[in-house]
């Protein structure tokens, strides 16, 4: 008998039945884990501080006793769906994770608050943060393109430039035609022009054509336009005092998108990505 336990043989087969008996203690386990969903105090006070913050008031014994049935049921759901799959290859899910992942990281990435010198320096050497937009006045005449196709609109506004050459007008809104918005306008940034006009060839013109002469035809987002350019300011650099507070926020914004790029790239390193589609054969 003593031989017969000392065959390797059998050793083989007590070590893999304890084997098989310990794998399948370890998954009915994880199984009975899986089909386990506790309601725990910490659970009760998530659902009562979101309901909370989105009602501003305490939810009564009938609402949180709704409120955990549909935690259950969002649950269930949520695990059955796990365990057919669903949650592969699923393109919002994966940005979705992604996104909480950025977030996570960024929440734990502390971020030093600057010293005085620290932020003039950051304010001397990125002036392109700070500048403010660059304005222009102007006058315009509109050309509409609603009652004939476009190329008649733009021979029409063609003609009338002729005519204003010659003369010694800054404004002849009544040259065109009706336009639902302002025919002058004041200390317009980029960003203004493209929200009434939108981003068309009518916002180089603004920003780069001569002054005190009538230019066109150009096009905005409504038809084709006339305009007359009044005047112009330059960008200029925002003084550091009264916007230090502006200029800290986009410190703090620099010095964390670095951080997280350093991480971002501390991560790629360990795995290998592979990039078939710039092989050339």
């Amino acid at each position: 008998m003593k031989r017969f336990f000392s065959e390797p043989l059998f050793q083989f087969l007590i070590l893999g039945l304890l084997l098989y008996v310990l794998v399948s203690f370890v998954q009915a386990k994880r199984e009975k884990q899986s089909k386990e969903i506790v309601i725990d105090n910490e659970r009760i006070g998530l659902l009562i501080g979101n309901y909370k913050n989105q009602m501003g008031a305490l939810p009564t014994k009938q609402q949180l006793d709704a409120m955990i049935e549909n935690y259950i049921l969002e649950e269930i759901s949520y695990r059955e769906a796990k365990k057919m799959g669903l949650d592969r290859d699923d393109e919002i899910i994966r940005r979705r994770l992604s996104q909480k992942f950025d977030f996570l990281k960024t929440d734990l990435g502390a971020t030093p608050a600057p010293t005085e010198q620290q932020l003039k320096d950051f304010y001397k050497n990125n002036p392109a943060f700070f500048q403010t937009e660059g304005t222009v006045n102007f006058s315009h005449i509109f050309f509409s393109t609603d009652n004939g196709n476009d190329s008649t609109a733009k021979l029409r506004a063609s003609s009338v430039l002729q005519q204003l050459r010659s003369s010694d007008s800054q404004r002849a809104p009544e040259k065109g035609d009706h336009f639902a918005l302002q025919y002058d306008y004041t200390e317009q940034t980029p960003l203004d022009i493209k929200q009434n006009f939108g981003d068309k060839p009518i916002l180089d013109s603004l920003f780069k054509c001569h002054l005190h002469t009538w230019i066109g035809p150009v096009q905005s987002g409504y038809g084709w336009h006339l305009v007359y350019i009044l005047k112009r300011g330059d960008a200029t650099l925002m003084p550091y005092e009264p916007n230090k507070e502006i200029i800290r926020a986009k410190y703090t914004e620099v010095l964390r998108n670095d951080q997280n790029k350093k991480a971002f790239d501390e991560l790629e390193r360990k795995y290998i990505i592979r990039r078939p589609y710039l092989d050339t054969k």
